[in-house]
């Protein structure tokens, strides 16, 4: 194929004449003039041939190069290898051979085939500083971080010694391979060779110790600079920004500005990110008035970095004026993902599906981000239908078993609706699993009271690899505390201590939690001394713990601790400490807890409040005074609170007020089991057999079943249940033969039945 046709093949404009070469020179006026090359006139034809030659070389070498180069700008992989094919049928000298071959390998490492770029770099048979460059980036580009920083030795032991972009490369695969001591090694050499108060490569350098987490070294090389630029200074900004040094980003951004260095797209972007995670209000108004000043404020980038910093700083309304006065009509969907996902994140869910709906309706294409969020607000709400159809969109869009956060976000959704199956199916077809997968499958189950198969799930994950984190073990500690299973809760406590959890805030509540319950109160109150600064929820977990084993004076006493540590007391903490005067008869106390809620704490009592006090009127038999309390509750008192006045109703035999809370009850609830089971009790146990014998039939005939009650334990790693009456357990036999057993020894040592509730 001849020049001009590879031209015309490739779309590169033809050049002139190959004996008359235009060479283009500047005037001072800015316009262009042709000089025309002449031939000496003695020359001959061999002069004349030679000549020619030379030209048609030139003429091949730089087209080729700017097709090269246009090829990695475009990732054109498809004519990069046409002219890699043309390269060996044209004749090139060993130099431009060189320059033409590094252009190819850059475009392949550009395009993702670095194999065949490494190919390309093997059959060189000269290579220059480039040409390593180009094997360092691409293997950086390409994740082979280690096959990189081989290049840059291989080419230092060839005796090329790196430049400025080596340099800024090897920092990058440095980078990768999250290895600082290799950047100090790096970082020696261009001190020795003199390239330190060279800004590009000082800023790559200041730029990796941040990227490491050595933020006081990156900012140490940054005031060491004996010239600042635009890029610098967003390196130091957004390596503050990513360390959490959000104040000295934003102190960072105020000193380029008076420096005399204008902020870039870049800037503004690290420096809202950092004034979102301060939460700071006033700062973000400065940062927005400065865009405006810039002529930015349309600028997408810009204006989502914007919408996304008043959102973390809680300031939802500027957020919104903000992306209804640039972005509705952007026909981009960063703006609206940075708006929903700020409403989603900020309990404004409602207002975050409103949102998505009219972005449907805009046509704008929804994300992987667009999903995350709208199926968090979907979760809060329990829009089951509506989550079911936004799945819909998802499958439609071939999102759902490729993209792990997605399908983790939908299994969440049907978890939060109870929907288990749905849950276990997201889970079973998706594609690939992370612990977040994992975790959210544990959550669900342990969350449905399906603890069993929650543990059984948990030993899987750990047989396949994955690595339990904070909110692993917290939905596993859940499912040991419902249970009861203390030994497993040992072993969940031994791991914890391996993974270095257990002293993670919510772990340790979560373990103090569950030897309560589980009734070693002493295990409890020695993890809750190893904390360091207990925060109200360890408080009120080891204050619940006590009181619920009836340590009321104790659980009192650490309530007290509590108020003088400075810890402030949630409705939960003030809930136990009413449990604890209820279970201990105190109904001064609790009363005087309960009017200390509003007056002391600035808490407004909820109904699990009133309903544990009418429990503490209840339990001493003050059934008058609880009727009372009731009826001068604020708000409407709700089956919890009846169903208590019911149960203290059949312990004290108070017939008359059992039949007005059932009433209530049943006119809320008319199924539920348990008020008939009660009020049937009430009547059996004070002799009104009739009444207790036509309510059970009534139950009967409405259909009304009492779930029957069980009780279980776990013997090598097994958990059995026993439930009344059970025919079902493949060792009944045995069961009821030391049911028997026992009946017989407890009868010996002259133990009564109690069949007052029998019928």
């Amino acid at each position: 194929m001849s020049f001009m046709s590879l031209c015309v093949k490739l779309g590169v404009p033809q050049p002139a004449h190959p004996v008359l070469l235009p060479t283009l020179v500047a005037n001072n006026n800015n316009k262009t003039r042709s000089s025309v090359l002449t031939l000496p006139s003695n020359g001959g034809k061999l002069a004349n041939s030679a000549l020619q030659d030379e030209t048609h070389k030139h003429l091949q070498f730089q087209p080729l190069v700017d097709v090269l180069r246009d090829c990695a700008d475009k990732g054109s992989v498809k004519q990069a290898k046409a002219v890699h094919g043309l390269l060996s049928k044209l004749d090139f000298s060993d130099r431009d051979l060189m320059v033409l071959l590094n252009h190819v390998a850059h475009v392949y490492s550009k395009c993702s085939d670095f194999d065949a770029a490494r190919r390309v770099f093997d059959k060189m048979s000269e290579r220059n500083i480039f040409s390593w460059t180009v094997m360092i980036v691409g293997s950086t580009e390409n994740g082979f971080f280690l096959e990189g920083f081989k290049f840059f030795c291989e080419m230092m032991n060839h005796g090329i010694l790196p430049d400025e972009f080596a340099y800024s490369s090897v920092f990058q695969t440095c980078i990768g391979l999250e290895c600082v001591e290799l950047g100090r090694m790096v970082h020696a050499q261009i001190v020795i060779r003199g390239y330190a108060c060279h800004t590009f490569v000082s800023t790559s350098l200041l730029n990796m110790y941040a990227k490491l987490g050595m933020i006081e070294v990156s900012n140490k090389v940054f005031e060491t600079m004996t010239e600042h630029n635009q890029v610098s200074w967003n390196a130091m900004i957004s390596g503050f920004t990513g360390n959490g040094l959000h104040f000295e980003a934003f102190d960072h951004f105020l000193r380029m500005k008076k420096g005399g260095i204008t902020p870039n797209i870049s800037t503004l972007i690290s420096v809202s990110k950092a004034v979102g995670n301060l939460g700071d209000v006033r700062k973000g108004k400065e940062v927005q008035n400065y865009v405006s000043e810039l002529g930015l404020e349309s600028n997408v980038l810009v204006g989502t970095a914007i919408i996304d910093m008043f959102s973390k700083c809680g300031s939802l309304r500027d957020a919104r004026s903000v992306f209804d006065s640039s972005f509705t009509c952007c026909g981009v969907n960063t703006p609206w993902n940075a708006m929903i996902s700020g409403y989603s994140q900020y309990g404004f869910s409602q207002e975050a599906l409103e949102l998505f709906v009219e972005m449907c309706r805009n046509d704008i294409k929804s994300d992987v981000y667009t999903y995350c969020s709208v199926f968090n607000a979907i979760a809060t709400l329990k829009l089951l239908r509506f989550g079911k159809e936004v799945h819909g969109m998802v499958l439609k869009s071939g999102l759902n078993m490729k993209v792990v956060s997605v399908s983790n976000a939908i299994a969440d959704t049907y978890a939060k609706c109870g929907l288990l199956e749905d849950v276990r199916k997201v889970f079973d077809r998706m594609e690939e699993r992370d612990i977040v997968s994992w975790t959210t499958l544990v959550t669900a189950y342990s969350q449905c009271s399906e603890w069993e198969e929650a543990l059984a799930i948990f030993s899987q994950m750990r047989e396949e690899g994955f690595i339990p984190n904070q909110f692993t073990f917290s939905s596993v500690l859940v499912a040991c505390t419902s249970l009861g299973l203390l030994e497993y809760g040992h072993q969940v406590h031994s791991l914890l201590c391996k993974a270095g959890l257990d002293i993670d805030n919510c772990i340790e509540s979560a373990l103090i939690d569950m030897y309560a319950k589980c009734g070693s109160i002493t295990e409890a109150r020695k993890v809750f001394e190893k904390v360091s600064n207990p925060d109200t929820v360890t408080w009120t977990a080891v204050i619940s713990g006590y009181a619920q084993h009836g340590l009321v004076e104790d659980a009192l006493q650490l309530f007290s601790q509590m108020n003088q540590s400075g810890t402030n007391a949630n409705a939960v903490t003030l809930l136990c400490v009413l449990f604890a005067c209820s279970h201990g008869g105190m109904v001064e106390e609790g009363l005087n807890y309960f009017q200390q809620m509003e007056d002391s704490y600035g808490l407004v009592p909820e109904m699990e409040h009133y309903a544990c006090v009418v429990d503490l009127l209840g339990r001493v038999g003050c059934l008058d005074d609880a009727m009372d309390f009731i009826e001068r509750m604020p708000i409407k008192p709700n089956v919890m609170v009846w169903q208590t006045l019911l149960g203290a109703c059949r312990v004290h035999g108070n017939i008359e007020l059992g039949e007005i809370a059932a009433q209530k009850i049943l006119s809320i609830m008319p199924d539920y089991s348990a008020t008939y089971v009660l009020l049937s009790n009430t009547y059996i146990e004070k002799g009104s057999y009739e009444d207790g014998l036509n309510l059970r039939d009534m139950m009967k005939e409405q259909g009304v079943k009492k779930e029957p009650g069980y009780s279980w334990i776990s013997v090598k790693g097994r958990i059995h249940k026993f439930y009344a009456g059970d025919q079902q357990h493949p060792q009944k036999e045995a069961i009821y033969a030391k049911l028997e057993e026992l009946r017989v020894k407890i009868k010996s040592l002259a133990y009564v039945q109690d069949l007052n509730s029998v019928l």
